[in-house]
């Protein structure tokens, strides 16, 4: 948005982006809005503010899922490394046995 502030005075802000430049003249204001508009940062900003409410709503999505995976994680995980056979728990060189 380009506004006349004062004698001499126009600023160009972008809202998405807080940027606020101050020219001398309106002609100077329209081309740092142009120069602005045409850079790589604006263009990342916007296309970050457009996603966001993609991202939001997928993650609303998943998490009853996420809850779910999360409440049966104890019974998917590996078992604890110990072996099966009772002799073997017995051997101090790798269990502790008795």
């Amino acid at each position: 948005m380009i506004r006349k502030e004062g004698k001499a005075r126009w600023t160009y802000t972008c809202e998405p982006c807080s940027v606020r430049v101050t020219k001398p003249d309106q002609f100077r204001a329209i081309e740092a809005c142009h120069r602005h508009e045409r850079g790589f940062g604006h263009a990342q900003r916007i296309m970050s503010i457009a996603y966001q409410a993609i991202i939001d709503a997928f993650s609303e999505a998943v998490k009853p899922v996420l809850d779910v995976v999360e409440s049966i994680a104890s019974a998917l995980a590996p078992p604890p490394n110990r072996p099966h056979d009772p002799t073997l728990l017995r051997d101090r060189r790798k269990w502790g046995g008795r």
